[in-house]
Formats: C-alpha cells, sequence, structure tokens
C-alpha cells in the first residue's frame, strides 16, 4: 500500500481550532495596544507642543499662547502662529484650556490645570502643568495632576 500525501479532517480541524484560539487572544491584545500607541505619541506630541510655547516666549520675550482644540493645538507668539498640530487619530481628541507663557517661562495658572487627552471620549492621559508652568505627563489612572 501507498504512503499517502496530505492532511487528515483532523488535522485540518485541529489547526483552524487553535487558529481560532490565537486570534481571539491577539486582537483584544493589539487593539489595545494601538490605542496605548496612539495616547502616548499624542501626550508626547503635545508635551514637545508646550515646551515650544514655552521655550519661544523666553527665547522672543513676548507672551506665547498655546491653545488646546478638539483635533489638535495651536501655538501663537502673538499675531504669528507658530505651529499648528492636527492629531493622526480620529479616536483621540483633545481637551482644555488655553495656556499663555510670559517672556520669563511662567504661565498663570490654577493648581490643577492641566490638557486631556481622550480616546473614544474617555480620558486616558493628562499634560498637567506645574504653578512655575512646567508641563509633565500623567497616566489618568494615576489620578488627578498635582
Amino acid at each position: 500500500m501507498k504512503g499517502t500525501k496530505g492532511f487528515t479532517l483532523i488535522e485540518l480541524i485541529m489547526t483552524v481550532v487553535v487558529a481560532s484560539i490565537m486570534l481571539a487572544i491577539g486582537i483584544p491584545a493589539f487593539l489595545n495596544l494601538s490605542e496605548r500607541t496612539s495616547v502616548a505619541t499624542t501626550s508626547n506630541e503635545l508635551l514637545a507642543g508646550v515646551l515650544l510655547a514655552r521655550s519661544e516666549a523666553v527665547r522672543q520675550e513676548v507672551n506665547v499662547t498655546f491653545t488646546p482644540q478638539a483635533d489638535g493645538w495651536q501655538v501663537d507668539a502673538g499675531a504669528v502662529n507658530l505651529l499648528t498640530h492636527t492629531v493622526d487619530s480620529d479616536s483621540v481628541t483633545v481637551g482644555g484650556n488655553a495656556v499663555t507663557y510670559n517672556a520669563r517661562g511662567r504661565a498663570a495658572l490654577a493648581d490643577t490645570d492641566s490638557i486631556t487627552i481622550s480616546f473614544d471620549g474617555e480620558v486616558k492621559s493628562r499634560v498637567c502643568l506645574s504653578l512655575t508652568g512646567r508641563p509633565f505627563i500623567r497616566l489618568a489612572e494615576d489620578g488627578g495632576c498635582p
């Protein structure tokens, strides 16, 4: 009798079952990774924008305003636009009040001022602003800004 080549029906069914289990585990993990990456990227870009506003205020010795918008942010030195940034993801939104830095790099802030980064409407991260105007990133799961 000749040896047969190929797979049996049982082997094919087991392969499909194992592949299904791997996909059921892998897809949610990939979506979570995608969400965390989008939030982290936006948080870092927003932090860079706030730092740009602060450093340009000191460098140019003028008031510079950082204005968050739902789909991004804008940095203006008086009537001159220094930066307009749009967030790449439709699921990520930015919220908060405008921050104006003076020529010394300080901003008039409340002790809990922050700019929020939300994913599908849920706050995931904040760029907190200290009383001196120095920005730093804080995850929403770590609580509010000090």
